[in-house]
């Protein structure tokens, strides 16, 4: 039965869509403050019918009654990756949840064993309005706007359980002719011929997907698609990449912060290159090593808190394994005053470059390749990786492009350059080899395209060699 002909479910979901997209530009800073505070009361109170979470806050000796706002937040108890893992099923939802009304989404997996955790048909509709806030704020209408969402639509992903448990019952009432869903692992000629003919607007997709597609537009394919905004998320978006995209369609390609975990987009990048996150349905904080906060504006670990839904809670969740940089609210040119992301995500945690000198870079600081490939003014690498092999070892794999081959600069003199920009960044004793290869394969059991930083090294073994060589 479709869970919209009950009013209980269709009412809510109704309010939300009038109410949710507006909120955060229709409210003051003290009103929204209220309105936090309300929402994190709620789901800390929801949160103690959950066996992990009532037991975690009743060894911290915390009951909801002692929460009377957000900024109460850290008096509770952190959430671990491992600690949904160890207590999925039964532990993570509440004693007496019906799982016939919750469906179970998995993250990739990629960093160990996936996280699963349950949500319902009114979360997912709840973080529908998120979509509809972002493009609002575009001047985009969701409902005549021509929207492709190219993602991972293998069993337990959240994109699929929400195209067959959500998506599919509003089609009973609203056309969803301009919305496409396009699963990643096609290959990419099907992908953009599928692109042509349905003439997009929008696309959301993977950076690799986006630079992919750039270099088939390179090459004559698509010529039907003449986009207005790219979106991309689940991976970084180098600075080359972004300017190989842009080029090649003509369009900006912005930034969204999405999780599994979150449900939703926890953040999202506007024209004027802020990252601004979604604080009416998320409360982020950053923490360093030992787990305590840090100073504004300084790096820290991601925690995440979602001040909404049913099925998992997730509260104060340490377990997305980013790296932040948090600011305050302040107004930004584009006219929104949300705390801010400062520079984006700088990447996940464990593909961290640890240094026998002791430089640690993040993913996002090791993409020296960009400044070279502008010195040259070329598009000829159109895709790249780099890969730490060993802690004083690296490779930087270039996939060339033939048609550009012997156009510009040779592809010895780009490589003795990037060499060359790499040896400068990482010091003396460290091992630079550029190599051209002809495809950058992804990881095996994923759908996702491959990672742009990868690293062999463990950051606790990097740091292990670097106290043995003091």
């Amino acid at each position: 039965m479709n869970p919209l002909f009950n009013p209980l479910t269709s009412l809510p979901l109704l309010r939300n869509y009038i109410f949710d997209p507006g909120r955060i530009k229709r409210l003051n800073h003290n009103q929204l403050k209220r309105y936090r505070d309300k929402a994190f009361k709620q789901i800390v109170k929801y949160a103690y019918t959950v066996p992990l979470y009532h037991n975690k806050y009743k060894k911290a000796g915390i009951h909801p009654s002692d929460i009377k706002g957000i900024d109460d937040i850290v008096k509770l108890p952190f959430i671990s990756k491992k600690d949904l893992v160890d207590n999925f099923p039964d532990n993570i939802i509440p004693v007496g949840y019906n799982k016939n009304k919750g469906f179970v989404i998995c993250t990739g997996g990629t960093t160990g064993k996936p996280v699963s955790i349950y949500v319902d048909f009114l979360t997912m509709g709840k973080a529908a309005g998120i979509t509809v806030r972002e493009m609002n704020f575009f001047n985009l209408n969701w409902r005549k706007t021509r929207f492709v969402h190219i993602g991972n639509f293998n069993q337990y992903r959240v994109d699929l359980i929400a195209q067959e448990n959500f998506q599919s019952h509003i089609e009973s009432f609203i056309s969803m002719k301009n919305h496409l869903n396009i699963d990643v692992d096609l290959p990419m000629v099907d992908i953009i011929n599928k692109l042509d003919s349905f003439r997009p607007d929008v696309i959301m997709a993977y950076p690799a997907t986006f630079q992919h597609l750039a270099f088939l537009k390179r090459k004559g394919y698509g010529k039907n698609i003449k986009p207005k905004l790219f979106w991309t998320g689940g991976a970084m978006l180098d600075e080359y990449t972004k300017n190989y995209v842009e080029d090649a369609f003509g369009c900006r390609l912005l930034n969204i912060y999405p999780s599994v975990e979150a449900g939703a987009n926890i953040a999202f990048e506007c024209l004027d290159g802020t990252w601004h996150i979604h604080s009416d349905f998320f409360n982020v904080e950053a923490i360093d090593d030992n787990g305590e906060l840090v100073p504004t504006g300084e790096r820290g670990h991601v925690v995440l808190t979602r001040l909404w839904g049913r099925g998992t809670p997730i509260i104060r969740y340490t377990g997305m394994d980013d790296w932040v940089r948090l600011l305050p609210p302040e107004e930004c040119n584009c006219g929104l005053a949300t705390p801010i992301i400062e520079g984006g995500i700088e990447g996940r945690m464990r593909a961290n470059i640890v240094l026998p000198n002791g430089k640690i870079f993040p993913p996002g600081a090791f993409c020296f390749i960009t400044p070279v490939l502008h010195k040259f003014k070329t598009f000829k690498v159109k895709q790249y990786q780099i890969v730490q092999k060993k802690i004083d070892e690296i490779d930087i794999l270039l996939v060339i492009d033939d048609d550009l081959r012997n156009v510009g600069a040779s592809v010895d003199t780009i490589a003795k350059n990037v060499k060359e920009a790499y040896l400068k960044k990482v010091g003396l004793g460290v091992v630079i080899n550029v190599k051209e290869v002809t495809e950058i394969k992804k990881a095996k059991n994923t759908s996702k395209p491959p990672p742009i930083v990868v690293s062999h090294v463990k950051t606790e073994e990097g740091y292990r060699i670097l106290e043995s060589n003091k």
